[in-house]
Formats: structure tokens, C-alpha cells, sequence
């Protein structure tokens, strides 16, 4: 819960460090969009499950490598390690189907693509990418750009057919999210 708050106040001081002082990443293109759209500020909002469900098909999930580990652990007889495997992926699957099926923050997924951020935004011609906007004033426009991040994780096209159907379903309520799924 704090570390949604904190992704909230962290959003709300980018929003209005960015209102107040007119700045972003490339002003001229920036300006540009602005003018054609007659809007200030433009926010990019994405769908986090989407974000999850691309990253778990991506060559950033170590699952794979942890089953490697995992399998010659079984292989040596290493009982400890082979334990330590199993409570990774336990906490590290629970953590993905949160993120995949929840409104959870995918900060921890998004820092593999971090350096590729600015050119997202950029592309969309966005100010700020946020997790959720909750509210906007007149003058700001937010636009989705959950598949421009999805992208990021270059998803096989099962997982873009996933992350193109997420959008007709709610996410599951955090207090359902261990019981039904």
C-alpha cells in the first residue's frame, strides 16, 4: 500500500513539477503535438497487466535460467538449493499472477526498459508515463500507451493476443487475487 501512495505522490509531483514549468524530455516535438491538440500536458498511462503478461514471456523473466539451476540442483542431490529454487518461483509466480491479473505497480518489471522510456514518450508525444491517472484538469490529455511499453518486451503473438484481450476484463480485486486464481 505505501509503495502505491508513493507511486501516486511520485506521479502527482511529476504532473505538477511538469504544468508548473513547462518542461519535458524534447520541448520542440513536445510543443509541436501541443499546439495540434490544444492541450498542455499529455500524460501516457498504460495497463500494468499488460506490462506483467509481456514481461513473463520476455528474456527478462529468469525463470528459465532458475529452472536450469533448479533441475541440476534435483540432479546433485542438493536439497538446499533445490528448496531455495522452489520458494523463489512460489514467490516469484504469486508476484507475476498479481501483477498479471491485479491493478499491482510493474516498476520492478519496467526497470529492465528503463533507458528505452524517454523514447516512448517521446514517440507518443507524452510528458510523463504514469501508472494510473486518477484525475486530470482541463488541458491534460492522457493517452494509453500500454502497448508501446508492451512492446518494449518484444512479446510472441500469444502474448500480444493476452495483452489485447486484457483490456475487456476488470482486474481481479487484491482480496480475490490468492483464493480464485
Amino acid at each position: 500500500m505505501k509503495r502505491i501512495i508513493l507511486l501516486t505522490l511520485s506521479a502527482a509531483a511529476l504532473i505538477s513539477y511538469a504544468a508548473l514549468t513547462g518542461m519535458s524530455a524534447n520541448a520542440d516535438s513536445q510543443a509541436q503535438v501541443r499546439s495540434q491538440s490544444n492541450t498542455e500536458l499529455r500524460i501516457g498511462t498504460y495497463d500494468s497487466r499488460a506490462i506483467a503478461i509481456a514481461y513473463a514471456h520476455s528474456k527478462y523473466n529468469p525463470v528459465g535460467e532458475k529452472m536450469k539451476v533448479y533441475k541440476q540442483a534435483k540432479k546433485n542431490g542438493d536439497t538446499k538449493l533445490v528448496k531455495e529454487c522452489e520458494e523463489w518461483g512460489e514467490k516469484h509466480q504469486r508476484q507475476l499472477h498479481r501483477q498479471g491479473f491485479g491493478r499491482i505497480p510493474v516498476d520492478d518489471l519496467l526497470e529492465h526498459v528503463k533507458d528505452q522510456l524517454p523514447a516512448v514518450a517521446q514517440q507518443a508525444g507524452v510528458d510523463a508515463i504514469v501508472f494510473d491517472c486518477n484525475f486530470n484538469a482541463e488541458g491534460v490529455e492522457v493517452i494509453d500507451i500500454t502497448m508501446e511499453l508492451a512492446m518494449l518486451f518484444d512479446p510472441p503473438e500469444r502474448a500480444l493476443k493476452s495483452i489485447k484481450e486484457i483490456k475487456n476484463h476488470d482486474p481481479v480485486d487484491l482480496d480475490d487475487l490468492d483464493h480464485d486464481h
